[in-house]
């Protein structure tokens, strides 16, 4: 199966990847706009993908707050030109989505694929309404991911944002603390994306939860990545921020019955594959 994967230099697309046989790369790093539909429509026509798996976005709050036209024209326009070139192809689309598009949360989680959807930033507006433009081509699969962590999800995020503070020499920095989350290890949204690609047909038209089903506080979290990362210092603690909800956390049964998607990484296993001793293989 030959896969098309915009974003494919993106951190979740850089983890994907080598799960496919054969991959072409569509990536603003080399020179290629999701938001041009004659360069898509040109690489496609000569390429002839099986799949496309649809990554790249701008995909920080605050890259989307500084700028909200180009993550309007990015995520929703752009995403819309993908749309288009898999109707005039005739190719199925794997989108990747964000829990942030269930903000604000209006009903106790865990969180299930039923609950409303609309949310309450830039970056989940946006991505909210690329998924409206994905549902009008069949078939389809959008994949909401959870808080996603890794070694390379570096500068942003409560583990990217510790460890990147903590390599600099300065205090980490712990918005709020009470809330919680569900922390998904990068290896783990590699593999969904994979059984969203090759899914068999009556998978499609869905949208799916990707996430552990496991619920941590924040400060909880931040209290294992210090002792991961051998950080002894003190955590600068701030008042939490207006996109956090108090509690996050998926329902994951709908992905494990209808992919085969089980997470395998506890937030604990996936900080022993970032940090791993010395001798030990990755």
């Amino acid at each position: 199966m030959k896969v098309l994967i915009t974003g494919d230099r993106g951190f979740v697309g850089s983890a994907t990847k080598g799960n496919f046989e054969s991959v072409i790369g569509y990536d603003i790093m080399d020179g290629y706009d999701i938001r041009d539909a004659n360069q898509l429509h040109n690489v496609i026509s000569a390429k002839q993908p099986d799949r496309i798996l649809h990554l790249a976005a701008i995909a920080r709050f605050a890259d989307a707050d500084k700028d909200p036209k180009l993550a309007f024209e990015t995520n929703v326009l752009g995403t819309k030109v993908v749309v288009d070139a898999c109707k005039r192809h005739h190719i199925p689309l794997v989108y990747a989505s964000t829990g942030s598009v269930y903000m604000p949360i209006v009903r106790p989680p865990p969180i299930t694929e039923d609950f409303e959807c609309r949310g309450n930033s830039v970056y989940g507006c946006t991505k909210y309404m690329g998924e409206l433009h994905v549902k009008a081509h069949s078939p389809h699969i959008i994949l909401r991911y959870a808080h996603l962590y890794g070694q390379e999800k570096r500068m942003h995020g409560l583990i990217g944002g510790f460890l990147d503070r903590i390599d600099r020499g300065l205090k980490p920095i712990l918005y709020g603390g009470k809330q919680s989350n569900d922390f998904t290890y990068i290896k783990d949204v590699a593999t969904a994306n994979y059984l969203a690609v090759t899914a068999p047909w009556d998978k499609w038209n869905q949208a799916y939860n990707i996430g552990t089903g496991e619920e941590l506080r924040a400060d909880q979290a931040a209290k294992a990545i210090c002792e991961f990362a051998g950080y002894k210092g003190e955590i600068d603690q701030r008042e939490g921020r207006t996109v956090d909800p108090e509690h996050f956390v998926y329902d994951v049964k709908k992905a494990e019955i209808m992919l085969g998607f089980k997470a395998k990484y506890t937030f604990a296993k996936g900080l022993e594959d970032m940090f791993p001793k010395d001798g030990d293989k990755r």
